[in-house]
């Protein structure tokens, strides 16, 4: 990917926007005007390594860039693949826009939880993980932006982990569970109290074409 790839510049302001700093705003999407579009989404890739954070700006590269007003980003593994995707959601400029993950992977795990003290879909929960060279922190909370929510399972990538040392789930009502040695691409399924663990393989996904075929055959 080229780091020095920048946004494109900014043409000049359309005149028939008006002085939309001082005239009425809620009047703009009357007219199909928006009040973002000089304000383009950013896109930052994780590039951090030997633990010196860094962050690359991929918002062009990616097409991330979008100039519509974008009130919700939900990261969702959309085509089952194993990555997250995006999709993006916004009040104009636009439908909502699905942003396919086509970075190579490292290996991964998902996480289904099951409340039974706490809520039957593990919101809230604290998952710490812990492998080889590093702990990864996620909590579950997929409420992100306006009127967007995700699922409430988590993707958790591990990078070059072969191994998950420790697993230690924090649940709403305090309670804590650990388990040790699983195995890495594996989709886990581990319900409240119980030391039992339902595992099955990740497996390379169907992918959007598929996904855009079986909707097809649907229809027919």
């Amino acid at each position: 990917m080229d780091r020095s790839s920048r946004l494109p510049a900014l043409g000049p302001v359309d005149s028939a926007a008006g002085e939309f700093w001082v005239e009425n705003p809620f009047l703009m999407p009357r007219r199909g005007d928006n009040l973002s579009a000089f304000e383009r989404n950013c896109l930052f890739l994780n590039t951090t390594d030997n633990r010196t954070l860094q962050f690359l700006d991929a918002s062009f590269a990616s097409t991330a860039d979008l100039d519509s007003d974008s009130r919700s980003a939900i990261a969702a593994d959309v085509d089952r693949d194993g990555d997250l995707d995006l999709l993006v959601g916004s009040v104009g400029g636009g439908p909502i826009r699905l942003l396919q993950n086509q970075i190579p992977q490292g290996h991964r795990v998902v996480l289904s939880l099951t409340g039974t003290d706490s809520n039957r879909s593990g919101i809230g929960c604290r998952v710490t993980i812990g492998c080889e060279d590093r702990h990864v922190i996620r909590d579950l909370f997929p409420a992100n932006g306006f009127m967007g929510t995700g699922p409430t399972e988590l993707t958790i990538g591990l990078g070059r982990a072969t191994l998950i040392t420790s697993l230690t789930i924090r649940w709403p009502t305090g309670q804590n569970q650990v388990f040790t040695d699983l195995a890495v691409d594996q989709h886990y399924t581990l319900t409240e109290g119980s030391q039992t663990i339902e595992a099955s393989p990740l497996g390379l996904a169907t992918g959007i074409d598929e996904l855009k075929t079986t909707r097809r055959q649907q229809k027919d």
